[in-house]
């Protein structure tokens, strides 16, 4: 028998229990440690998740403190109770060149209160547009009508 297949005596066999027990108890140390690292992990996503949650309904709900608020919650509530005031909203819509047609909504009435033609503030943008790309082709190819003119526009748009 070779010396290393087995202790011969009662001192190696001892030491080598002993270098079992702490293998064993150094094997059960880091498996509790990686679950309590495990559990922190958890517990810290979690908290951090809360924390996030309550603060974002905090702010939605308009609880935050005033000076932590920013500026644009502040701008926000000033145009809210603009509109509350007047109960009336303006819709702007394109008509011709630089030319807009605003109109002003009742909610109480429900119906348009007032409304002028006023000049586009955005409009450099839809002329750089349209002298890359026309939106209509152009009336001499054919007789139609306007509408029937504006269905082929949108059909010959598709088919590019």
């Amino acid at each position: 028998m070779s010396r290393d297949a087995a202790p011969s005596t009662a001192l190696e066999r001892a030491r080598i229990a002993y270098e079992q027990l702490k293998r064993r108890e150094h094997d059960a140390a880091m498996k509790r440690r990686g679950r309590q690292r495990t559990r922190n992990i958890v517990l810290v996503v979690f908290l951090g998740f809360v924390v996030a949650l309550g603060l974002g309904v905090s702010v939605y709900q308009g609880w935050m403190p005033t000076p932590l608020r920013s500026a644009t919650n502040e701008q926000r509530a000033v145009d809210s109770s603009k509109f509350s005031e007047t109960r009336t909203a303006p819709i702007r819509s394109f008509v011709k060149g630089n030319t807009c047609q605003e109109m002003h909504f009742s909610n109480d009435k429900g119906i348009y209160v007032k409304g002028a033609l006023v000049p586009c503030e955005a409009e450099s943008k839809k002329n750089a547009l349209s002298d890359v790309m026309p939106l209509l082709p152009s009336s001499s190819g054919s007789g139609s009508s306007g509408k029937g003119q504006r269905m082929n526009s949108i059909r010959d748009t598709f088919n590019r």
